[in-house]
């Protein structure tokens, strides 16, 4: 089995490519464990570099599966620092499109949502493992900026009832799912 786990930085992944003992192949870390194949990269921050590395990386790779690795921040009182929290659902927030008001003639601005779910079955890898720390299953949201001020978390958790907020999920749950490779995110809880 060849699996491809992602992480936005370099110190998101380089204790996993310590830790396997990962040879450096240029734009991704090889290592092989048992029967599988280890390969990680870095993909960047954000949405844009999320997306397009990872589509790269699977196309050059042909992986199995798809894991993200990382850090999140927190946005409900149910977690706490260095919980774990796996992204069952990642919700884009940010998105926005143009549309015609039927009361009036100028244009309105209503956010979009989008929604995909990480895989079922690799959700519970991580707790097979049984790592030192509190975990969460629950929704992400996934859009290019943090959102920092107490009354918008309060509001959008009210609207999406989520447990955390990063800048990289979305993008790789849409590649995976068009490219029908099962995936999921594991987040450790960096702030709240």
């Amino acid at each position: 089995m060849k699996i491809l786990i992602l992480g936005a930085l370099e110190k998101e992944i380089s204790f996993l490519n310590d830790l396997i003992k990962a040879e450096n192949k240029d734009d991704f870390f090889y290592s092989k464990m048992n029967k599988n194949e280890v390969f990680t990269a870095t993909i960047g921050v954000g949405i844009l570099s999320a997306f397009s590395n990872t589509y790269s990386l699977i196309e050059k790779i042909q992986p199995d599966v798809v894991i993200n690795i990382g850090t999140a921040g927190g946005h409900s009182l149910e977690i706490n620092d260095g919980d774990i929290v796996i992204c069952d659902e990642a919700i884009y927030h940010g998105g926005y499109i143009m549309t015609s008001s039927p009361s009036s003639s100028w244009n309105t601005i209503e956010e979009t949502d989008l929604v995909i779910k990480g895989d079922k079955e690799l959700s519970t890898l991580i707790e097979k493992i049984k790592p030192n720390a509190v975990i969460h299953h629950g929704k992400t949201l996934s859009g290019d900026f943090f959102t920092r001020d107490i009354n918008t978390i309060n509001a959008l958790n009210k609207k999406y009832h989520h447990l955390c907020e990063d800048m990289e999920t979305i993008a790789i749950y849409k590649v995976c799912k068009e490219k029908k490779i099962p995936s999921i995110a594991y987040r450790i809880i960096s702030a709240l």
